[in-house]
């Protein structure tokens, strides 16, 4: 921008500018923000020219200062305004000419890419072809998530910019005649926004042409059909809002975008033309919205059910996708989750049958069959067993809280091997005691909604569902630092926690102690806390250094704490879980006291170590903070440790034990020569004769050499078993098997008998 006044000389950070007051400069000084967003521009060279001059027009507000007298110098005032709407005009043309680029090269690669093996392009293109159209389609991924990031950057800098101006203003009794007004680049962020949902649309049908291309598939023109019936492997993952659309950018990569109704791919017709930008935005956008009523009891008998896994835990809940009308016909779905334990051989199951909603309080409140159902149908036979489930015990169910998110979900619409869905905007509703209109069945989410009722939920929820062994590709996605996993973790249960925790016994195993005598859910940052503190107590000696996992991103604030206002006065926190005892200190673990519990779904309050306290009244620097667990983290107990693991360890551990014990009595037997010369209840022949003693010597170097081996056995048993227990209580995903002291063993046992049998064999050819 021009200036409108010579550049200041340089001034030492902190002193005073001459002829004007101390305060207006530092509100200068203090833009702190510039130094992060010079250090952005920097790292794309290319497009530094673009960004905001932010540098210029500080250093244009630092000659202001300086000059002073600014209640009368109007000149200066009306010109960093024209400069400032200069700045704005440019990069808001330069962000609409970088729209249209993005729609244009969108355009030329579709057009060029065959839809799928039967399309006569497919014979026209070379496979070097399609890999450099891939290229091409991974560089406009990147652009597009630069392009969005640079946005957001240089709104924000235009805000710094005009908040320091209008305080300089008050600051020198200045009244400004209009603020200046940074809008239209704030719209133009505001249609990027909009349209990144549309561009990741659009290269997840790119990537599918190129990929049928490819692979000589077909399936242009698939739509997804629901199976009936499946079974696959889910493990579920939070995200972090800012990592999210680079985490959807990596899926598209793998797995298209699976959108009800839609072909992948963006076929079009035969001989059609296709104009990206005419499209209907709204048939492009990549999630829809989902809402879940839970139903419970009084005293949360299915909540802790659940919790606790108990085999055939059941749970009920009325599902419907995008927004629900007032409609008698509006389409609901009844749905049981049935969970069945591992050692039954059976599988957890979910059902559902379709219901009209006219028909829902009848069906779920009186018990009565809708209209065209019966006992002998399908459905009529599931909604006949809800309907038991729901009264069973004399304890009838009602809703109790609600969950909604919009959903998008990653899958080939020709196979379900690899399913991923992302769960964004979540929220869980209080359902029980919430007003709704006459008539209704659920809440009236018109009606005001308290604080107390209603948890935000900080991160997208992300679920990789799998039939086979995952693709290393969704290795890279899971270990790959933005994706912190957390097993079994249940929308129902994290809800039902959190808006009824005077009802609990027992929280989720993701509720961490709050030092307050209560449990709260613990952040992405304490999730992401793996380090092991057993590993830190371990002899590195015997167990080395633990390799740890890719770390998601931490932000020692805990920015994204998932926090819920409780409206409940004198509620009593969950009941405090004492340990019977403390472990035995292990024999390779300096000091420290070891779990007090092992299950998943039940976690105690537990008490603050004696360093931990150390450490509050010590008082800790943000350096040292970095290199210590996240403190709640270390409560976390991330899988069930079964007891039974611990006694076939013992079992094992006895065995060896046993066997070193048989080796080292007959080395001592050999030692003392009871073998030789027809030795009777430990009486000694004479050993006179030339013949005894040499067979004397042979059967006592054999000794010799069994015995120091019985001994080792007997140390690498007990290390083999102090290694496994620790590698149990870390929960390690290694080869339990020894890979080389088995066949040391053997070296050593086949070395001794070798010897044995040499000497023996020489006794007897020279007194034979």
């Amino acid at each position: 921008a021009p200036r409108a006044a010579p550049r200041a000389p340089s001034i030492p950070r902190g002193a005073s500018l001459p002829h004007t007051t101390g305060q207006a400069s530092r509100t200068v000084r203090a833009m702190g923000f510039g130094a992060t967003f010079e250090a952005q521009a920097q790292a794309r060279p290319n497009e530094r020219a673009n960004y905001v001059r932010y540098a210029a027009f500080k250093e244009k507000l630092l000659a202001m200062a300086a000059k002073g007298n600014l209640r009368r110098d109007s000149a200066a005032r009306e010109g960093f305004a024209r400069d400032y709407q200069a700045e704005v005009d440019r990069l808001t043309r330069f962000a609409g000419s970088s729209v249209e680029s993005i729609w244009m090269r969108i355009d030329l690669v579709h057009g060029e890419l065959p839809a799928d093996a039967k399309d006569p392009k497919a014979q026209k293109i070379s496979l070097y072809r399609v890999q450099d159209i891939e290229q091409d389609i991974d560089d406009l991924g990147k652009e597009i998530l630069s392009f969005r990031e640079f946005m957001s950057s240089n709104v924000e800098a235009f805000q710094h910019i005009a908040q320091k101006f209008d305080q300089m203003l008050r600051e020198s009794g200045v009244k400004a005649k209009s603020p200046l007004d940074a809008s239209a680049f704030s719209a133009k962020r505001d249609e990027v926004e909009r349209l990144v949902e549309t561009f990741l649309v659009l290269l997840s049908d790119l990537y599918a042409r190129a990929r049928r291309t490819k692979n000589n598939k077909e399936g242009g023109d698939a739509v997804w059909v629901p199976p009936e019936s499946f079974q696959r492997k889910t493990t579920k993952y939070w995200v972090k809002a800012e990592d999210l659309l680079a985490v959807k950018f990596q899926i598209i990569k793998h797995l298209p975008l699976l959108i009800f109704g839609r072909k992948q791919g963006g076929k079009t017709e035969e001989g059609g033309s296709l104009s990206f930008v005419s499209q209907n935005e709204e048939t492009l956008r990549d999630s829809q919205k989902i809402s879940s009523v839970y139903y419970d009891t009084e005293d949360l008998q299915v909540y802790h059910n659940r919790l606790l896994r108990h085999d055939f835990a059941s749970l009920v809940r009325v599902r419907w996708y995008g927004e629900r009308d007032d409609s008698l016909e509006f389409p609901l779905f009844v749905e049981r989750k049935v969970h069945r334990e591992f050692w039954t051989g059976n599988k957890s199951v979910k059902e559902r049958c379709p219901i009209d909603q006219g028909d829902l309080s009848a069906a779920l409140d009186l018990g009565r069959m809708p209209p065209g159902l019966t006992k002998d149908d399908k459905s009529g036979a599931l909604l006949a067993s809800i309907q038991s489930f729901l009264r069973e015990g004399g304890k009838k169910q009602v809703p109790m809280v609600r969950t909604q998110y919009m959903r998008s979900a990653y899958q080939e619409a020709t196979s379900n091997a690899v399913r991923i869905s992302i769960d964004t905007d979540l929220k869980m509703v209080r359902e029980r005691g919430a007003p709704r209109r006459e008539g209704d069945w659920c809440r009236d989410m018109a009606a005001p909604l308290p604080p107390c009722d209603v948890v935000d939920f900080p991160y997208a929820v992300l679920e990789v569902k799998l039939q086979d062994e995952p693709a290393p590709w969704v290795n890279e996605l899971t270990e790959g630092g933005m994706l912190v996993a957390v097993p079994k973790f249940s929308k129902f249960q994290n809800g039902m926690a959190l808006l009824y925790p005077s009802k609990l016994r027992n929280s989720p195993w993701w509720f961490l102690p709050d030092g307050k005598g209560g449990m709260t859910p613990a952040n992405f940052e304490e999730m992401a806390d793996t380090r092991d503190p057993y590993l830190e107590k371990a002899n590195p000696a015997f167990f080395g250094e633990a390799k740890a996992p890719a770390p998601a991103g931490r932000n020692p604030s805990g920015a994204g704490k998932l926090e819920h206002v409780d409206c409940t006065k004198g509620s009593k926190g969950l009941e405090r879980k004492r340990s019977v005892g403390k472990m035995v200190k292990s024999l390779f673990v300096a000091t420290g006291d070891g779990p007090n519990e092992y299950h998943i779904m039940c976690m105690p309050l537990s008490r603050r170590s004696s360093s931990a306290k150390k450490q509050a009244a010590e008082g800790s620097d943000e350096e040292s903070s970095d290199l210590t667990m996240t403190p709640r983290a270390k409560a976390i107990v991330r899988t069930r440790i079964e007891p039974k693991t611990f006694f076939a360890n013992e079992r094992t551990f006895l065995s060896w034990l046993q066997v070193s014990v048989i080796v080292i009595f007959m080395a001592f037997s050999l030692l003392d020569g009871s073998t030789v010369g027809g030795m009777i209840g430990g009486r000694k022949k004479s050993v006179a004769d030339e013949e005894d003693n040499h067979r004397l010597h042979a059967s006592q170097i054999s000794g010799a050499l069994l015995a120091p081996i019985g001994i080792a056995m007997m140390g690498y048993a007990l290390y083999v078993h102090r290694m496994r227990s620790m590698q149990i209580l870390r929960r390690d995903t290694v080869r339990f098997d020894d890979q080389k002291g088995p066949v040391i063993i053997v070296c050593a046992l086949c070395f001794a008998v070798t010897v044995a049998y040499a000497i023996g064999l020489s006794s007897i050819i020279a007194h034979g």
